[in-house]
């Protein structure tokens, strides 16, 4: 199936945007050419190029922070010959990265599939009206990158993570709740723990911290209050600008500019920025009050009508190094199941010492962790996920009077 694969590929942290498009590339099923759209050269050449496909694929990174890039290509992707798929990031409300725009410039450009990271109940209700059929496509393991590198019981960190703080617009606080416990809790014995909400590894970073860590915290990813129009989220940023002070937007001209430094620079900008005369929206937001946001905002409001959670990619890169997670409970996208495959720590934490005794029992330990990989290894690779994508393209090329695919290799 030759296929264009669009990326917007920048300075960041977020190795599931290498795995998808490593995907492609190694893939049987995909003779895959990759473009980087960051890049208003790669841009220029899809004009004369974009007919000779039979797939075009968006990446979640051409939608997940900023649609500047990839909505200059709307008149090229509407004149394609072959199916477009539409995979999308960040599925939550966030005022500098809103729905509502996603929404609308989706209904507009009419993709033929549009690929969910959500269950397809959230995902049919979110894109319903967008005209596309609705797939769910969560992230998945990159084994070649997520290996175990030490045996558990050689780990000299009981407990690691690095995530970023969930900011108070999402009405959801329980990523930062956790971490925050673990943080602060006077373990008895001691634990050796390497937690942070700032600093962030690369990909091959990330993969040797897990397998140097006997257990990890998480969350699911996302937010119960998933609204298709913003508003909340808006009033909220409404309400924090009425704070004053000089504040630097994350949607604004300065940011896109931004986006072109090394990763490092900006993580020492964002460190002086939080000490500054000049505040970064979204530094400033982290240090709205979630109390009191979710008082004025979230408190009675009913959550979405569906189950707006899901399975995260970091998710499965700690299955793929073996490294035990500890979880409040979820339905991860009805993948992970609790005491199987993860251990579940109670909202209330009334359950810590049962998970504390069970991560200092290595082979009950490493029981979960094995079940863990040999479940996702069967069915939850990328290989996985892109034979799913070919069996439904297929399908709908078969059906649909679109340009004819060779079958599927058994």
């Amino acid at each position: 199936m030759k296929t264009l694969v669009l990326t917007l590929d920048y300075p960041s942290r977020a190795s599931y945007y290498d795995d998808w498009r490593d995907a492609f590339r190694d893939s049987r099923l995909f003779r895959a050419t990759v473009r980087n759209i960051f890049h208003r050269a790669g841009r220029r050449l899809l004009r004369g190029e974009i007919a000779a496909y039979d797939v075009i694929v968006l990446l979640h990174s051409c939608t997940a922070d900023t649609l500047r890039y990839v909505a200059e290509l709307t008149p090229i992707l509407q004149g394609r010959r072959g199916l477009l798929v539409c995979f999308v990031g960040n599925e939550v409300n966030l005022p500098w990265s809103p729905l509502c725009a996603k929404l609308a410039w989706l209904a507009t450009l009419a993709p033929d599939v549009i690929a969910t990271q959500l269950p397809l109940e959230a995902g049919e209700w979110l894109y319903g009206t967008t005209g596309a059929r609705v797939v769910t496509l969560p992230h998945a393991l990159n084994p070649s990158v997520f290996h175990p590198m030490l045996a558990q019981a050689e780990r000299p960190i009981d407990i690691g993570a690095r995530s970023y703080r969930y900011l108070a617009y999402l009405g959801d606080d329980d990523r930062n709740r956790l971490h925050d416990f673990f943080a602060t809790h006077p373990f008895e014995p001691p634990l050796k723990l390497d937690l942070s909400t700032d600093d962030r590894y690369d990909r091959a970073g990330w993969a040797g911290f897990l397998s140097r860590s006997k257990a990890t915290i998480s969350t699911e990813a996302g937010s119960w209050y998933l609204e298709r129009d913003d508003a909340t989220v808006l009033a909220i940023r409404d309400y924090a600008a009425a704070a004053g002070g000089l504040v630097f937007r994350a949607d604004s001209p300065l940011q896109h500019l931004a986006r072109r430094l090394p990763y490092g620079v900006k993580a020492t900008l964002r460190r002086y920025l939080r000490g500054s005369m000049l505040s970064h929206e979204a530094l400033g937001a982290e240090r709205l009050d979630f109390a009191e946001v979710h008082r004025r905002f979230f408190a009675g409001r009913p959550r979405a009508p569906v189950y707006s959670k899901c399975i995260s990619s970091r998710h499965f890169d700690a299955v793929g190094c073996q490294t035990l997670q500890i979880m409040f409970p979820g339905r991860f996208n009805d993948i992970l199941r609790a005491g199987e495959h993860y251990v579940a720590l109670a909202p209330d934490f009334a359950n810590l010492d049962d998970v504390l005794a069970l991560l200092r029992d290595v082979p009950a330990r490493q029981a979960i962790v094995d079940r863990a990989y040999e479940h996702v290894m069967s069915a939850h690779t990328y290989a996985h996920r892109l034979a799913e994508l070919y069996a439904i393209l297929a399908a709908r090329s078969a059906s649909g009077g679109v340009p004819r695919m060779r079958a599927m290799p058994g």
